[in-house]
C-alpha cells in the first residue's frame, strides 16, 4: 500500500514539474505575437509616449529628437527638443498649434496638414510602426521594460512610411511586447541614411495605454 502511495506521489510530481517546465519553456509564435502587439497598440484610444532619435552626423552621435507626448483619440500633445530647439505642440483634430519658444505664445498653423506631415513621427509615433510586410520575425529573448516582463522580437520589415522610405534604408526593428496583455510597449528602430549610410536609431516607449488623458486646445 505504501509503495502504491509513493508511486502515486511520484507520478503527480512528474506531471506537476512537467507542466511547470512546459509553461516556463513555452514560447508564442513570433509573427502572431508581433501582429497582435501592433494591432493592440494601434487600436488603443490613448497612451503616453517618449521618442528619442539619434543620428551620426560628421562622425558624431547627435540627438536629433527627444520628446514626450500623449495621445487621446485624435488629439496629441508633445514637449521636448527637435534639432536642438525647444518644441511644444498640440494637435486637436485637424488643427495644430505650436508654442513660440521666445514669446511663449501659441500660434495656430495656417496649413495644419503640412505641419502634421513635417512632424509626423513626433505627433503620430505609430506612423513609424506601419509595415507593408513583416518579413521573418525572430523571438530572441525575454526581458523587462519599466519592471514588466516582455517578449523581445527582431525583424527587418518593409516599412509603410513614405517619409522614412525617402531618407532611410536597411530597417531593423526590435519590438518589446508585454507578456501580461500582449501589447507593444517599446520599439527600437535602426536604419541607414540612403546617401551617406550613416546610422540612425529611434527609440519609442509607450505607457498609460488606454488610460484617461485630457488634452485641451491652448488659449490664443
Amino acid at each position: 500500500m505504501k509503495k502504491r502511495g509513493y508511486g502515486l506521489i511520484i507520478v503527480i510530481s512528474i506531471v506537476l514539474v512537467g507542466g511547470l517546465l512546459g509553461r516556463y519553456l513555452w514560447q508564442p509564435d513570433p509573427t502572431d505575437l508581433v501582429k497582435h502587439g501592433l494591432e493592440r497598440l494601434n487600436t488603443a484610444t490613448s497612451f503616453r509616449y517618449s521618442l528619442t532619435q539619434h543620428q551620426w552626423v560628421e562622425g558624431k552621435d547627435r540627438v536629433l529628437t527627444q520628446v514626450l507626448g500623449e495621445k487621446d483619440g485624435g488629439n496629441t500633445r508633445i514637449l521636448g527638443q527637435l534639432a536642438g530647439s525647444e518644441v511644444e505642440m498640440i494637435k486637436m483634430g485637424d488643427s495644430t498649434y505650436s508654442k513660440d519658444p521666445f514669446s511663449k505664445k501659441w500660434i495656430r498653423f495656417a496649413n495644419a496638414l503640412a505641419a502634421q506631415e513635417v512632424f509626423l513621427a513626433e505627433l503620430n509615433p505609430l506612423s513609424s510602426l506601419q509595415m507593408k510586410e513583416l518579413g521573418e520575425v525572430m523571438l530572441s529573448d525575454q526581458g523587462k521594460v519599466n519592471g514588466e516582463k516582455v517578449w523581445v522580437c527582431h525583424l527587418s520589415p518593409s516599412v509603410q512610411n513614405q517619409m522614412m522610405e525617402v531618407f532611410w534604408t536597411d530597417f531593423q526593428y526590435t519590438l518589446y511586447i508585454r507578456k501580461s496583455d500582449k501589447i507593444l510597449v517599446k520599439a527600437i528602430i535602426e536604419a541607414k541614411n540612403k546617401v551617406k549610410s550613416d546610422p540612425m536609431t529611434m527609440t519609442l516607449e509607450f505607457k498609460d495605454i488606454g488610460k484617461k488623458i485630457n488634452i485641451q486646445a491652448p488659449d490664443i
